[in-house]
């Protein structure tokens, strides 16, 4: 097996559960953010509505991490505050109704609210029922326990509240979920569970490992639509190292269990995918963009139109999945082009540059990478200084032969058969002079 799981690293708190407060934390945020932060301090204790700072910006405060996102829950109606903050801040607010949640932009700042509430799932995978609660209430539905902390704001600032042993986890370097059927109400979990892990150089708990085994193995992955997996794995691609968080996916199975095809993740080794994890365990750092493309590397057209099917892609991606498959197809015809670079543009021509880019570093062959590294850098952005007015003047007839003679003078460029604007002159004459020449001479 060439995968590998992440190794945890030793954890200091900055903080420890008596010395984290409202005070402590806005201390350590950014400017804009903590001026948000205090926004809706404010407003709490002046309407005495219970509001805590939860989940990941606590965890975050804690690793001495910084904090990237402001989520809070509300004991009360969270969009109603909302619209308040927003009014006072002069901002956006949008409203979710159903699920008593809102988001308010200000200043380029994102607060998030939610209603405290309790969740009841109706089958496995599906979107939740909710009803307002505690936040007790509200940690106990989350789904790990380093994410089920919260740090009260109004109407009486005080210390970390953490019912459910998240600061444990965090020194032991843990995820955990908070019961066993968390992977059947929501199997998307296991691949946060998996992402966080890598980010944080964690470990994910044997138990919660167990629990993510029974719930592949019992088909629950299917319970859940391509778009909300989409989006589970567009998270991923956004982390600062993608491939850490994939590899680990894939060896618990969770990519088999996005689409069948992805078990060649783990069987195809000389596979783009297979040689960007030798790659990145040999110490060289593989490019996130490269990420997404790697994962079709090993595919078949016809399974990558499965997996595109399954996930929902958007054009881009689904373009982007076909065209990498198309490249490692290729191979042998960007191999014998790579001496003409006219003729190399011709067999790329169509082809998205990200894909180019991405095969440049996932091929094995190197007269092939270093071709289209030369074909993403340079090639695709050499066009004649002669337009198509000037070959009008010249005496081209309009129609078709503008097109033929600038395609022509493009791959004389390319081939160093002119390199000035004078040797394009030249070089058309010669050609409008035999009307029908062959321009490749």
């Amino acid at each position: 097996m060439f995968l590998f799981s992440a190794s945890w690293r030793p954890f200091t708190a900055a903080f420890t559960p008596s010395s984290l407060n409202a005070n402590a934390l806005s201390a350590c945020l950014e400017e804009g953010q903590r001026r948000a932060f205090e926004a809706v301090r404010r407003l709490a204790l002046e309407t005495g509505i219970a509001i805590y700072l939860v989940g990941g910006p606590v965890r975050d405060a804690l690793l001495g991490a910084r904090v990237l996102d402001l989520d809070f829950a509300v004991e009360g109606d969270a969009p109603a505050f909302a619209r308040r903050l927003s009014e006072r801040l002069n901002g956006r607010v949008t409203i979710h109704e159903r699920f008593g949640t809102a988001t308010v932009s200000a200043h380029g700042i994102r607060t998030d609210f939610v209603t405290a509430r309790l969740e009841s799932y109706p089958s496995p995978g599906r979107l939740p029922l909710v009803t307002p609660g505690s936040i007790n209430d509200d940690l106990a539905r989350r789904d790990f326990s380093v994410n089920a902390m919260a740090l009260p704001l109004a109407p009486n600032d005080g210390y970390l509240l953490d019912p459910l042993g998240g600061f444990d986890d965090l020194k032991a370097g843990a995820i955990r979920t908070l019961h066993r059927g968390s992977f059947v109400d929501d199997p998307t979990r296991m691949m946060r569970a998996v992402r966080y892990e890598q980010r944080f150089g964690f470990s994910i708990h044997r138990h919660t490992l167990g629990e993510i085994s029974e719930a592949v193995s019992a088909g629950h992955m299917d319970t859940v639509s391509g778009d909300r997996w989409r989006h589970e794995l567009d998270r991923v691609l956004e982390e600062d190292n993608p491939l850490a968080p994939l590899v680990r996916a894939t060896e618990l199975g969770l990519m088999t269990g996005l689409h069948p095809a992805f078990a060649k993740l783990r069987t195809i080794r000389e596979s783009g995918f297979g040689r960007m994890v030798t790659a990145e365990k040999s110490g060289n750092r593989v490019k996130p963009e490269t990420c997404f493309p790697a994962l079709f590397s090993p595919l078949s057209g016809t399974e990558a139109e499965g997996v595109i099917r399954r996930l929902s892609l958007p054009e881009r991606q689904a373009a982007l999945a076909r065209d990498t498959i198309e490249l490692r197809e290729s191979e042998a015809q960007i191999r014998a082009a790579s001496g003409r670079p006219s003729e190399l543009v011709r067999v790329l021509a169509g082809v998205d540059p990200a894909a180019v880019s991405a095969w440049a570093e996932l091929s094995s062959d190197e007269v092939v990478a270093n071709a289209l590294r030369q074909y993403v850098s340079d090639l695709r952005f050499v066009k004649p200084e002669l337009s198509g007015v000037a070959l009008l003047q010249m005496g081209a007839a309009e129609g078709p032969e503008i097109g033929r003679v600038l395609a022509g003078l493009r791959d004389a460029r390319l081939d160093g058969r002119v390199v000035n604007r004078e040797e394009e002159v030249s070089l058309a004459r010669d050609w409008l002079a035999r009307s029908g020449a062959d321009l490749t001479k």
